[in-house]
């Protein structure tokens, strides 16, 4: 037998990849149609666990900024509220951190997002704690604790328009 007699044979025979006869080839198609269905349902568990994540954020976020609106309505110095206003933004950034965060993590394009967004959020708890510590000039406080709540309100306004519509494009 020739190279090219043995070339052809090979070419002729059964592969292990192809399913030969009636009974394989009905295998193959189940098969196939429950790796799509298991794809179709993963794929439908994961917008599920995105919308969560996302409506989540949005009603935090929202409520949070609803609070802004009255601490911004006290005339003078740091809002008796303020305190209180500070732990609820950290536990919105710690849920934000553990629920959003990895879903974002898992896209490269989305990495850098998650960076700046913790970056921000870190620094505005910062600011918060040095107003409610009273590491701002008297002279200085209503102003200073002003433009930190407008900070935050930014930041919380930022998800809401930007970031949870852009997690929504990217994830989906």
């Amino acid at each position: 037998m020739t190279a090219s007699d043995q070339d052809h044979a090979s070419q002729n025979r059964p592969s292990q990849d192809h399913p030969q006869g009636p009974h394989e080839i009905n295998q193959h198609g189940a098969e196939f149609n429950a790796n799509a269905e298991k794809r179709r349902h993963d794929e439908a568990q994961a917008h599920e666990i995105h919308t969560a994540a996302t409506d989540a954020l949005i009603a935090r976020s929202r409520a949070l900024r609803a609070t802004l609106q009255d601490l911004h309505r006290v005339p003078t110095g740091a809002p008796e509220g303020l305190p209180a206003f500070r732990e609820a933004f950290q536990a919105h950034y710690a849920a934000k951190q553990a629920t959003v965060h990895p879903l974002l993590e898992r896209h490269d394009k989305a990495s850098v997002a998650v960076v700046r967004d913790r970056e921000d959020g870190a620094q505005l708890l910062r600011r918060l704690d040095d107003v409610i510590a009273g590491k701002v000039a008297v002279e200085g406080m209503t102003l200073t604790t002003q433009l930190v709540l407008g900070e935050v309100d930014q930041y919380l306004l930022h998800e809401e328009r930007d970031l949870v519509p852009w997690m929504q494009r990217s994830l989906h």
